[in-house]
């Protein structure tokens, strides 16, 4: 059954060293496991880097295009950076992230609970904060960045921003014509009922639901996977792992997350289609 989920998946969401916090794996030994179980593709996040070119170094030394990459919106790239993302693009990217710890929304939560530091970065001051909303829709940096996406025919990923963010991010991809991601919206620090997810979909976003999440959320289960995914439909959602930490190898967990998610009731045919068809579509390959 491993072999048979992975045959052909795309895994959109992966951590891997080097990074500011220790990984399962480096990118070369993921994209040794993801060509051996036959994937068509891994997307390749860090939270302070942009991954594009190191991907590209692997690749050529294996001569297979498995893995890609995007850049992340923290302020180690300078935040809100149009002229960062238009590079990234430029270069490859096929996935372009809003702020993950230095989104208000994450940072407001992390200092809150005493945290200093977030996957071995910095929690930004009060003051920091990155801000995707104005009061009146998104920041014009924001608008840029996604018409730089929209241009590139990437992804926009909506990182760890608010709800409500979320909701005014959507609308300007769909004016736009980007294709927007929501990441993990069932994880602690993004949680979206499913009713707020039926109404991102309507409006052209994809859901993108993480085993790490599963893991890492009261309450968040495969259950709930499952349900949301027979509900939106399976050209909205894609399934991946958001794996790297520690004793998380993303490839065997990718085929485990989808057993998992077929178990708890959701349609084989459904399961597939999120690990393949809608990740081709998504990130254009």
């Amino acid at each position: 059954m491993t072999a048979d989920w992975l045959e052909g998946a795309i895994d959109v969401h992966v951590h891997t060293a080097p990074a500011m916090v220790d990984r399962a794996q480096d990118d070369p030994a993921l994209a040794r496991d993801a060509l051996e179980a036959g994937l068509d593709a891994v997307v390749v996040k860090s939270h302070v880097v942009p991954t594009v070119g190191r991907v590209d170094a692997v690749n050529s030394a294996l001569g297979e295009q498995i893995l890609h990459g995007g850049i992340t919106l923290n302020g180690s790239v300078g935040g809100l950076n149009p002229e960062a993302v238009e590079t990234a693009l430029e270069l490859g990217a096929k996935i372009v992230w809003l702020p993950t710890t230095w989104a208000r929304n994450h940072a407001a939560r992390a200092r809150a609970a005493g945290e200093a530091v977030f996957v071995g970065q910095r929690v930004p001051t009060e003051a920091e904060d990155l801000e995707v909303t104005n009061g009146s829709g998104v920041t014009t940096a924001v608008q840029r960045i996604i018409d730089l996406v929209a241009e590139y025919d990437a992804v926009l990923a909506t990182g760890h921003i608010s709800p409500t963010e979320i909701e005014a991010v959507v609308d300007a991809c769909t004016e736009r014509e980007a294709t927007c991601l929501i990441n993990h919206p069932f994880f602690r620090i993004t949680d979206l009922s499913i009713e707020q997810q039926l109404s991102l979909a309507e409006r052209g976003a994809v859901m993108e639901y993480c085993a790490y999440a599963v893991e890492s959320t009261p309450g968040h289960t495969v259950d709930r996977v499952a349900e949301a995914l027979e509900r939106l439909g399976s050209s909205h959602c894609v399934l991946a792992t958001d794996y790297g930490q520690v004793g998380n190898p993303a490839v065997p967990g990718l085929a485990e997350f989808a057993t998992a998610v077929s178990d708890a009731g959701a349609s084989e045919t459904a399961v597939r289609r999120s690990l393949t068809d809608t990740p081709t579509h998504l990130i254009g390959l």
